[in-house]
């Protein structure tokens, strides 16, 4: 697989029923948000950070992968391939899908180590901190 890793830091957020916020800003690659029954979790450009307020738990600053698409809503396995050697290397993420794409965030102080893991286990790795 063909990935290419992004430089802006982006957060994790966990944010309260209670709690209306939009965090906006930033060049992130990937910024959103889903909401489960347990509330709403959004990504965000890690500098906004500190204006989420202490009701949101926030987590980071983690730097984004994406898997180079649009992927085919069939193919299979296109997770597993990336994320275990990942794993095997002891290396968290966070993992979401988009129509076109897959995005795996994993910490900022890691993110080296996993395009070095990647590369190892067969895949490409373009940093786009590199190529400007």
């Amino acid at each position: 697989m063909a990935l290419r890793l992004h430089g802006e830091p982006l957060a994790v957020g966990m944010v309260p029923e209670h709690v209306n916020l939009a965090l906006t800003g930033g060049n992130a690659p990937i910024k959103g948000s889903i909401t489960t029954s347990a509330g709403r979790t959004i990504v965000f450009p890690y500098s906004l950070a500190a204006e989420a307020g202490r009701d949101v738990r926030v987590e980071g600053p983690f730097r984004a992968l994406e898997v180079h698409g649009p992927l085919d809503f069939a193919l299979t396995g296109v997770l597993a391939a990336l994320l275990v050697p990942l794993a095997d290397a002891g290396i968290s993420v966070f993992t979401l899908s988009t129509f076109d794409t897959d995005w795996i965030l994993v910490p900022a102080d890691a993110a080296e180590q996993a395009a070095e893991v990647l590369t190892a286990a067969g895949h490409t790795v373009e940093d786009t901190e590199e190529s400007k």
